[in-house]
């Protein structure tokens, strides 16, 4: 009876890791599946008295996260910067992700948020940039490192959820 207990419980863990995966991956869909998937960590380790990951674990996994926030609203400009846009191409980069991710969020749920926010880095980078140099080249050269940028942030966000996914199946596998 205890084998079978332990395949159970083993099982329910990989379903939830699975689940944990499945929101962490939503954040191409718009959604703070990182934040929701902490969320379920942390119930967990409160049904476990701490027991499972702890305090000081949580305080690094919520880090990871606040940085992967700070990377998606900054990566992108940040990249568009380094590929030679203007300082007004930056600025369009920014001001476009931000709105594009309103608009497409309001547009379509869930994915129109990520798909507005790549639009609007494009969009924005794109507009600002010609009305600078008045060259279309430049301005979609600006407009596609925009897009890239803004693209490359979301990864990085995915990866840091996927390291407080590996470091809450570290500490609860055994």
């Amino acid at each position: 009876m205890d084998i079978f207990l332990s395949i159970l419980q083993h099982t329910g863990l990989v379903l939830f890791y699975l689940l944990l995966f499945a929101l962490d991956v939503l954040i191409f869909a718009g959604v703070p599946g990182g934040w929701v998937a902490f969320a379920g960590i942390v119930i967990w380790d409160i049904a476990t008295g701490f027991s499972t990951v702890g305090w000081p674990l949580l305080i690094v996994m919520a880090g990871l996260l606040t940085v992967g926030e700070i990377v998606e609203s900054l990566l992108g400009v940040v990249y568009v910067a380094k590929k030679g846009a203007s300082k007004w191409g930056v600025l369009g980069a920014f001001i476009g992700g931000l709105v594009g991710a309103i608009v497409g969020s309001a547009a379509l749920p869930f994915v129109g948020t990520v798909l507005g926010a790549l639009a609007g880095a494009f969009l924005g980078a794109v507009a600002l940039e010609y009305a600078y140099y008045n060259s279309m080249d430049e301005a979609m050269k600006t407009g596609f490192a925009a897009f890239v940028g803004k693209l490359a942030a979301f990864f990085v966000k995915l990866a840091l959820s996927l390291v407080v996914l590996g470091i809450f199946i570290w500490r609860s596998w055994g």
